[in-house]
């Protein structure tokens, strides 16, 4: 059995450059309609640090939630220095896939996503995971405490301007 390691949540502040690359692209993915950061912008960061190549995986894993996902997830702005649980567990889920930890992967997507849908999101998870480790860009297992879901309302859609983005 994994033990863990885990205190306290933390921030954005206080995680790997791995970390903090991963989740500005990701929110800066989710947040494609805004003017800032553009695709380009976004783009030349990641092939700053070799990994231009994952942007089509976060592409993907944002497409794969927008379609898919039965539960909203809380994406902060690219320069929010809080994360929300949402967040965590999505870099937890990345982090175990550089792992070859699937199933750890996958139960983590299962949060948001139905089955086929955490499938689907296995291939560009893995893909991003293997980019970033082959640029030397680790990230740490960071376990995160499960949240109950028992009483949860399952969001249906996100809405533009909904309370999950800030």
């Amino acid at each position: 059995m994994h033990r863990s390691t885990y205190t306290r949540p933390v921030d954005l502040p206080a995680l790997s450059a791995a970390e903090r690359l991963f989740i500005w692209g990701f929110r800066a993915k989710a947040r494609s309609g805004s003017a800032v950061p553009t695709a380009a912008d976004i783009q030349q960061v990641y092939d700053h640090f070799r990994v231009g190549d994952a942007v089509l995986s976060l592409d993907s894993i944002i497409e794969i939630f927008a379609g898919t996902a039965h539960t909203a997830i809380e994406v902060h702005c690219p320069t929010c220095p809080r994360m929300s649980d949402s967040e965590r567990g999505i870099l937890r889920a990345i982090a175990a896939a550089q792992q070859d930890r699937v199933d750890v992967a996958r139960e983590q997507f299962e949060r948001w996503l139905p089955p086929i849908g955490a499938d689907w999101a296995l291939a560009p998870v893995l893909g991003l995971a293997t980019i970033f480790r082959m640029a030397g860009l680790v990230l740490p297992d960071r376990h995160v405490q499960p949240i109950e879901h028992d009483g949860m309302l399952a969001m249906k859609s996100w809405f533009v301007g909904s309370a999950t983005l800030h």
